[in-house]
């Protein structure tokens, strides 16, 4: 093997190595980035989670404020307007 040979082959060799030890880095930072994005998930889906049982809650608590004159005016002090109309649900102030 002629020197220029061998100058090639561990110069080819040396830009492997260095692009294997790259993309192990970069595989490495990408992993922690799914951990990060997978926890914002997580949080994303409990407000979800807690909106739903929010809406639920009023609901519920309008449904009961037809009969209970003490929640209806726990409502009406927290801004939201009971109709008589059983099947409507109350609605928060604009």
């Amino acid at each position: 093997m002629k020197r220029w040979q061998f100058s090639l082959l561990l110069v080819v060799g040396l830009a492997c190595f260095i692009l294997s030890l790259v993309s192990i880095v970069f595989a490495r930072q990408n992993q922690k980035l799914q951990v990060e994005v997978q926890a914002q998930q997580v949080t994303i889906n409990r407000g979800a989670v807690s909106q739903q049982i929010g809406a639920n809650l009023l609901r519920e608590m309008g449904a009961a404020a037809q009969t209970d004159d003490k929640i209806k005016q726990l409502l009406k002090d927290h801004g939201y307007n009971i109709s008589t109309n059983a099947s409507a649900a109350p609605r928060p102030p604009p």
